[in-house]
């Protein structure tokens, strides 16, 4: 089963959502939800960081401040009753709601060892596209040209942050409206 099949079927009644913590909260507020059973999702990145006297491999949060939650929609703001969780991310005056494909994708990226950059870049958006082939398939964005080379962007509205991922031209594929209609 893949990660897309996993995820429709774990949490019926339930949707993503972003809570903004304290700086550098990240992952006392995802433990501490965890603790009272809420589903909290922190994407963590491995990184080197260097010191005066030694250099270490370390795991950092991929968006600064922010975590994502699964809850039902009514119970999203008891979220804030955690110690350095601030608000929840919204659109529109509600919760915004993260699609589990974004949810998915980060998954998928983060579990691959392909190098990506965090951008906060805005774009011109193309082609709606997927990867069709090696340790990201499945992964849904859209195609641009940054910094003159071919790359997948894959777009977190509801946060503003965007992950940029090179690609080959033969490992992606323009997504088909129509497939995704049928599902």
């Amino acid at each position: 089963m893949n990660l897309k099949d996993q995820s429709s079927s774990n949490h019926l009644g339930q949707r993503w959502y972003a809570i903004y913590t304290r700086s550098r909260y990240e992952k006392k507020v995802a433990g501490l939800l965890e603790e009272r059973g809420i589903t909290a999702y922190l994407p963590l990145m491995k990184t080197w960081r260097q010191w005066s006297d030694r250099k270490r491999l370390v795991e950092v949060p991929l968006f600064n401040s922010y975590i994502f939650i699964l809850s039902e929609p009514h119970l999203v703001y008891k979220t804030l009753q955690v110690d350095g969780a601030i608000y929840v991310v919204k659109f529109a005056g509600q919760p915004a709601v993260i699609p589990d494909e974004q949810i998915e994708n980060l998954k998928i990226l983060l579990g691959s060892s392909t190098k990506f950059e965090n951008s906060f870049d805005e774009f011109i958006f193309g082609e709606h596209v997927e990867v069709i082939e090696g340790p990201l398939c499945g992964v849904q964005g859209v195609f641009v040209e940054y910094h003159g080379k071919k790359r997948v962007l894959i777009r977190m509205d509801a946060i503003n942050q965007n992950l940029v991922i090179e690609v080959k031209l033969g490992m992606v594929r323009k997504e088909i409206m129509a497939d995704k209609e049928k599902a």
